[in-house]
């Protein structure tokens, strides 16, 4: 991985960049942000960045220190996460103090290989308090040569004493271009890709659930049902409802279908603000297009609140008929 290959996090990677043109690379980062938006990509492109020997501060990609980096296996970068917790102990829910006092010990020697020593904690938030207090020696005497990088979605839940000692990059959600890019530069069939794409609400990973053939093919049914929701049997808006409550026993499944209705409510928005200057019943759609956006966030808020899901899109597919067409 090197820095100019990670894409949609032009701000991170350029604070990067002139950290390293400058020689000052600080000792340790928090890269924070949503989950799927090349927080963990952006930290091992840092640590070839700074191994790489055909293209120091940038990374080749190539090179044996690349490589390396790209295998996990160069002996001056060292990675913990909550996966390697989880190999450990199949039941490990968080990052424990032996996984930080590894990291410590990886820091604590001195480069094999390259100009310094480079640790990433992935799933940083899910650090146990006592391995966070583990840490404070190392961010307040950090060995020389070396760089920490926490990758944590949400830098809040991190103890004080550790932000306050590690400077915060933060990261955006991904462009729906960016997304559909990189879905299909990762074998997803196009059409996939451009289906997913504005449902992953700026995360790869959602756009890589979204895209699997089967999962985007019932988006785009659900797509197309809504666009004739205001004239199908009510009879059959409730067996739509059914479909949406059964589909609850698969996350990822029943989260794309939420977010296709989301994305399709909003559409509807923007359909009924171009039509608005076509005459006096423009306003009319306009507020009644947003009422309808309003109550489909509500019912996204009650699922995950674990409201009654059969009523919940009972009542929203409902109104969603009613509401009848924009034009």
């Amino acid at each position: 991985m090197k820095l100019d290959g990670i894409l949609g996090q032009e701000r991170a990677v350029d604070l990067l960049r002139r950290s390293l043109a400058a020689g000052r690379l600080a000792h340790a980062y928090v890269f924070t942000g949503p989950p799927g938006v090349g927080k963990r990509a952006t930290a091992l492109a840092l640590a070839a960045a700074c191994l790489c020997t055909a293209r120091p501060g940038e990374g080749c990609g190539a090179c044996p220190e690349c490589r390396l980096v790209e295998a996990l296996s160069h002996p001056d970068l060292f990675l913990e996460d909550l996966e390697r917790a989880q190999a450990e102990r199949a039941t490990a829910s968080q990052v424990s103090i032996e996984q930080v006092r590894r990291v410590r010990g990886h820091l604590a020697l001195r480069p094999v290989r390259g100009p310094r020593k480079i640790a990433v904690v992935d799933d940083a938030e899910r650090m146990t308090a006592d391995a966070q207090n583990a840490l404070l020696k190392t961010l307040e005497e950090p060995p020389g040569r070396t760089t920490l990088v926490l990758v944590a979605t949400n830098a809040a839940v991190l103890l004080p004493t550790i932000r306050s000692r590690c400077q915060q990059v933060r990261f955006a959600p991904l462009e729906d271009a960016v997304i559909e890019r990189l879905l299909v530069a990762g074998g997803a069939e196009p059409a996939d890709a451009a289906t997913a794409a504005p449902l992953a609400e700026g995360s790869l990973v959602r756009g890589r659930e979204l895209a699997s053939g089967e999962l985007a093919e019932r988006c785009r049914d659900l797509r197309d049902r809504l666009d004739r929701i205001h004239e199908s049997p009510v009879t059959e808006v409730l067996d739509l409802a059914s479909e949406m409550t059964a589909s609850r026993t698969a996350r990822a499944e029943q989260s794309a279908l939420v977010a296709t209705v989301l994305d399709w409510c909003r559409r509807r928005v923007r359909d009924a603000v171009a039509s608005s200057a076509a005459g006096p019943g423009g306003r009319d759609a306009v507020r009644r297009a947003v009422r309808q956006l309003e109550r489909a966030y509500a019912t996204s808020r009650d699922l995950d609140r674990h409201a009654n899901a059969h009523l919940s899109w009972d009542v929203l597919l409902l109104e969603l008929r009613r509401a009848g067409p924009i034009a």
